[in-house]
C-alpha cells in the first residue's frame, strides 16, 4: 500500500511538473494571427483576476448590441445603465459550486478538468475598465470585431439560452456554451482563442492568465 501510494504521488507531481514545463514551452511559440490592416476603431478590454481573463465589450455600439443577446430580464439587477459586459468561458458545475476562492472543493475541479463537466459563459455587465491595473485595452480593425463576434456566437451555438444557475450577483447570469472544460482547453484558452481570431497574437497554448495577458499587444 505504501508502495503505490508513493508511486501514484510520484505519478501526479511529476504530471503537474510536465503539465506546467509543456505549458511554459508552448507558451513561448508564436501561434498564428490574422493580419489588422484596417483602422482599429474597436476598442474592448482583456481583464485578469489573477487566475482568469475575461473579455470586457461595450455593451453596446461596434457592430454588436449586447443587450440583444443578454436581455435585461434575465438579470436580478438594473444592468440597463451598463457601459460594458465582461465574458468567460469555463465550466458549469465549477461555476455553480464555486462562488468564492473558498467554495472551492475536489469534486468540481477533478470534473472540470476531466472533460466531465458541460461548459457556460459567465456573462457580467459593468461600467468602463479604462484605467485598471489588471486590464488591457485590445483594438482592432472591423474584421478583427466581426471576427471576434463569430467566435463568441459559436460558443453559444446560436442565440443565447440562459442556464438556471443563480449569478453571483445582480449583474451577472450564465448561458449555455459549446465544448468542455480540460486540462488543455482552460478558461484562458478560450480567452485566448478569442483574441487570436480578434488579431491577436497569441501562443500556441495559454492555460494561465498571466500567459494571456503578457502577449495582448499595447499600442
Amino acid at each position: 500500500m505504501r508502495r503505490l501510494l508513493k508511486w501514484t504521488s510520484i505519478a501526479i507531481i511529476g504530471g503537474g511538473l510536465s503539465y506546467v514545463l509543456a505549458a511554459i514551452l508552448l507558451g513561448l511559440v508564436p501561434g498564428h494571427a490574422r493580419a489588422v490592416i484596417g483602422p482599429r476603431d474597436y476598442s474592448f478590454y482583456a481583464c485578469d483576476n489573477g487566475v482568469h481573463v475575461d473579455l470586457v465589450l461595450p455593451a453596446a455600439g461596434g457592430g454588436r448590441d449586447w443587450f440583444s443577446y443578454f436581455p435585461p430580464q434575465d438579470f436580478a439587477g438594473d444592468i440597463t445603465t451598463a457601459s460594458h459586459v465582461a465574458l468567460g468561458w469555463g465550466a458549469r458545475g465549477f461555476y455553480a459550486s464555486t462562488r468564492e476562492w473558498g467554495d472551492i472543493r475536489p469534486g468540481p475541479v477533478l470534473s472540470a478538468l476531466t472533460w466531465r463537466d458541460s461548459s457556460v459563459l459567465h456573462v457580467s455587465y459593468s461600467g468602463d475598465p479604462a484605467g485598471r491595473e489588471n486590464c488591457r485595452e485590445v483594438r482592432t480593425d472591423v474584421a478583427g470585431s466581426a471576427a471576434l463576434f463569430a467566435f463568441i456566437d459559436a460558443s453559444l451555438a446560436g442565440r443565447p439560452h440562459r442556464e438556471d444557475l443563480p449569478g453571483y450577483g445582480p449583474d451577472d447570469a450564465f448561458y449555455s456554451a459549446v465544448g468542455h472544460y480540460s486540462l488543455f482547453r482552460t478558461c484562458n484558452v478560450w480567452t485566448a482563442e478569442a483574441l487570436q481570431a480578434s488579431g491577436q497574437r497569441m501562443a500556441l497554448w495559454s492555460p494561465f492568465s498571466f500567459q494571456v495577458m503578457g502577449l495582448i499587444e499595447q499600442e
